[in-house]
C-alpha cells in the first residue's frame, strides 16, 4: 500500500511540473501607458509575447478561435465584444527564447463606447496545446471630458466627402496632474467619431480662441504656459495638420481673418516650427486610427 501511494504521489508531482512547464511555454505581458481616458480617443494596447517551449512555434486562427485578442470587462463584469467576431489573421511564427511586440487601438476592434473603468487583458491561443495564454490584467478609466466648445462646419467641394457636415468640439480632460485640451471631429449625418487626440495642456480658466479658414480648416490657438501659447490646424477632414508656438510678452494673441479668406496672428511671436506640446509622430494617421468609430 505504501509503494501504491508513493507512485501515485510521484505521478501527482509529475503531472504538476509538466502542467507547470506547459503554462510557462507561452508567456504573455500587455501594458497601456496611460491609465486615464477620454472617450473615443485612441487606446494603445503594447503586447509583449515570449516564446519559452524551446522550439519554434506556429501561432495560428482555428475554426473556434482567433489566435490574438483581448479580454475586456466592463463594469458589472461587462464582456466588451470585439467588432468583428469573425475578424482572421495571419499565422505568424514566434522562434524559440524570442520575444515578439504588437501594438495595437483598442478602439478600432473592440466597442468601447462607453465611460467607466475596464479590465484588460491580453489573450494569446496556441493551438499546439489548445490553450489560450493570458497576461495580468490592467486597469484603465474612461470619461467624457468637459465640452469647452462645438461648431458644425461642412467639408469643401472638391474634397473627399465634400458636402457632408462635420462636428467639431473642444474638450478638456485631466490626465494625471495635467487638464489637456482634445479635439474631436464627428459625423454630424452619420454618428460617427472620426478623431479624438489630445492638443496639449490647457489653463484653467482661459478660455481657447477658435476660428476656421476659407477651407473649413479648424485653428485653435490656447494658452499652455507663462506667455506661452499654441496655434493648431485640424483639417476639415479631422486630421492633425502641425501646431506653432507663439510668445506674446505684452498682450494676449488674437487670430483674425484675412482678405484672402486665410488667418493671421495679431499680437503674438512665431518661436518654434513645430510645438513641443504635440508633433505629428505623436499622433496615429487617420488611417491608422478607427475611421468609423459608432457612437455605442
Amino acid at each position: 500500500m505504501m509503494k501504491l501511494l508513493r507512485s501515485l504521489l510521484l505521478f501527482c508531482l509529475a503531472v504538476c511540473c509538466l502542467a507547470t512547464a506547459a503554462h510557462a511555454q507561452i508567456t504573455v505581458e500587455c501594458s497601456i501607458k496611460q491609465r486615464f481616458h477620454l472617450l473615443y480617443e485612441p487606446i494603445i494596447a503594447t503586447v509583449l509575447v515570449t516564446n519559452r517551449a524551446g522550439r519554434d512555434i506556429t501561432l495560428s486562427d482555428t475554426d473556434e478561435y482567433q489566435w490574438f485578442g483581448f479580454r475586456i470587462m466592463g463594469e458589472d463584469d461587462h464582456m466588451i465584444p470585439p467588432r468583428d467576431l469573425h475578424y482572421k489573421l495571419a499565422p505568424f511564427v514566434v522562434k524559440a527564447g524570442e520575444t515578439v511586440k504588437r501594438t495595437v487601438n483598442l478602439n478600432e476592434l473592440y466597442e468601447m463606447g462607453g465611460e467607466g473603468q475596464f479590465r484588460i487583458q491580453a489573450s494569446i491561443y496556441y493551438s499546439g496545446l489548445d490553450k489560450f495564454f493570458v497576461s495580468r490584467p490592467t486597469f484603465i478609466d474612461v470619461n467624457e471630458g468637459h465640452l469647452i466648445w462645438k461648431r458644425t462646419a461642412g467639408i469643401p467641394e472638391g474634397q473627399p466627402n465634400a458636402g457632408q457636415m462635420r462636428i467639431f468640439s473642444l474638450l478638456s480632460h485631466e490626465v494625471g496632474e495635467t487638464n489637456t485640451l482634445y479635439v474631436r471631429v464627428e459625423g454630424q449625418d452619420d454618428g460617427m467619431v472620426y478623431c479624438t487626440f489630445p492638443i496639449g495642456r490647457i489653463l484653467d480658466n482661459v478660455q481657447p480662441q477658435v476660428e476656421f479658414d476659407s477651407n473649413n480648416n479648424l485653428y485653435v490657438l490656447h494658452l499652455i504656459g507663462m506667455r506661452a501659447y499654441v496655434l493648431t490646424k485640424v483639417t476639415s477632414a479631422g486630421e492633425f495638420g502641425g501646431q506653432v508656438n507663439y510668445s506674446a510678452p505684452k498682450t494676449r494673441p488674437t487670430l483674425r481673418h484675412t482678405v484672402a479668406g486665410g488667418l493671421e496672428i495679431i499680437g503674438g511671436k512665431r518661436e518654434n516650427a513645430v510645438a513641443p506640446e504635440i508633433r505629428a509622430n505623436d499622433l496615429p494617421k487617420l488611417s491608422d486610427r478607427p475611421p468609423n468609430i459608432p457612437k455605442n
